[in-house]
């Protein structure tokens, strides 16, 4: 794909990642346990209030942060520090999450479904995935166009996976919109075999 970038081979390298997100699974996954954490902190200060939810998680110190500061703190504690590769994937798409769901201060968290939360969270962890891995191996290839090839292969990456997580899909395998770690893995689970299907065997 980087030295013939048709349409065909794009579709070849985003069903090849799919296979291997697929292949590797996601029992244990940092990853899930931060966005399910993460989600269900959103959760409570929809349902209890955003000083309880920040009591829940031990971190009282941050009701009285500037929105930034606030949302700063939070990312990185969600995201154990990015301690692992997991946990920068995790920081990264929390950021990118908040950015596009337009939350200005945690507390505007109350006004976000799970479901939708979860569906943003999963569609930035496959664009950032595969960033991860393949980067060195495209700007070995060709560092001059490495940016683009990136981003390019991202975004188709992204919209395919928004388009397959429907409000439908979504529903019918949370139709509680509860923030626990075997409906983020299953749902995160079921984007990857949809993008795999979609892309063809």
């Amino acid at each position: 794909y980087i030295s013939n970038q048709t349409s065909d081979n794009r579709r070849n390298v985003a069903r090849k990642y799919a296979n291997a997100i697929i292949t590797e699974g996601f029992d244990n996954s940092r990853v899930v346990i931060n966005f399910s954490n993460f989600a269900h902190f959103a959760s409570s200060t929809r349902s209890v209030g955003y000083k309880y939810a920040l009591d829940e998680i031990g971190r009282n110190d941050i009701l009285d942060m500037n929105s930034e500061d606030a949302l700063n703190e939070l990312m990185h504690y969600f995201a154990n520090d990015c301690i692992t590769i997991d946990d920068k994937i995790t920081l990264d798409c929390i950021s990118a999450t908040l950015y596009i769901l337009e939350i200005e201060h945690p507390a505007d968290l109350k006004n976000i479904e799970t479901n939708t939360l979860i569906k943003v969270l999963v569609c930035q962890f496959a664009k950032f995935k595969f960033a991860q891995l393949f980067d060195k191996q495209i700007r070995n290839k060709d560092p001059l166009n490495a940016d683009k090839i990136i981003l390019d292969m991202q975004n188709y990456i992204y919209y395919t996976m928004e388009n397959s997580l429907t409000n439908e899909l979504l529903s019918s395998i949370n139709p509680q919109n509860l923030a626990e770690e075997k409906i983020v893995k299953e749902i995160i689970e079921q984007a990857f075999n949809l993008m795999k299907e979609f892309y063809g065997e």
